[in-house]
């Protein structure tokens, strides 16, 4: 399932979406954190997540692959709800944290397949631009955690190359139960780790042929430049902080 090449990377379709700057993606991504750690109201996290749904669907990115990405950590969130219940949490209250999770997860899933890698290192660059003052390589910092990032990602989907061909030599990781499940991930682990960093290592090679520099400062106006969609989508984010405050009372 989680096969597909575009699994958590980069998608190239056009839409309004591929084309907002990466700052303001970022900066957006920044402040949907402000009432998703802060706010415990039902209605607002509601509201978010149609919000976070509509704009996957404006993406052109198929859907499936945002339901993919839950798909593949649907045991944690199993997981989760008996954490939450054995803590004696409510209904709504567990309702909450799981949609906490569900808008974090999709949104992050929405800047990765509508944001290359390199706009990602220059939007992090930018972000980070203040801090210059602290003479910070903020290059090679974006580099970093773009290679973070996208990690987990590829993880993913060797992990199910892995289990694809653990399968073949009767390891049969789909026609199992539960138990035999999680016996056959763990013993594919080593090999999935193993495959991963080196799928890394191809990537900073790439790099390193495109001639990518983490030292030298960048630019790409033509792709980046601030319009009107991107202006929109922070006063959309920015009214998801003014509830937030108002129902917090902090004004």
């Amino acid at each position: 399932m989680h096969s597909n090449k575009y699994f958590g990377s980069y998608y190239p379709v056009d839409s309004f979406i591929h084309k907002i700057n990466p700052v303001i993606k970022l900066v957006a991504l920044f402040l949907l954190l402000i009432p998703i750690i802060g706010s415990m109201e039902l209605k607002l996290h509601v509201v978010m997540l149609f919000f976070t749904v509509m704009l996957l669907y404006s993406s052109k990115v198929p859907l499936r692959f945002y339901f993919n990405m839950l798909y593949g950590i649907r045991y944690l969130f199993i997981l989760l709800l008996f954490l939450l219940a054995s803590r004696g949490l409510d209904l709504e209250t567990a309702v909450i944290v799981l949609l906490k999770i569900v808008i974090l997860i999709e949104y992050l899933s929405l800047i990765f397949y509508t944001t290359s890698p390199n706009e990602l290192k220059y939007g992090i660059e930018k972000s980070l631009s203040p801090f210059n003052f602290l003479s910070l390589n903020l290059g090679k910092f974006a580099n970093v955690v773009v290679n973070i990032i996208t990690f987990f990602p590829l993880l993913f989907v060797t992990e199910q190359k892995v289990l694809k061909s653990a399968s073949m030599r009767g390891l049969d990781y789909y026609n199992q139960d539960i138990l035999s499940k999680i016996y056959v991930a763990s013993s594919s682990l080593k090999n999935t780790f193993r495959l991963t960093f080196e799928r890394i290592k191809e990537e900073k090679f790439a790099s390193t042929l495109r001639m990518y520099n983490v030292s030298k400062h960048r630019t790409n106006l033509s792709t980046n430049k601030i319009n009107f969609n991107g202006i929109f989508l922070l006063l959309i984010h920015l009214i998801f902080v003014a509830y937030y405050i108002y129902e917090r009372g902090l004004l």
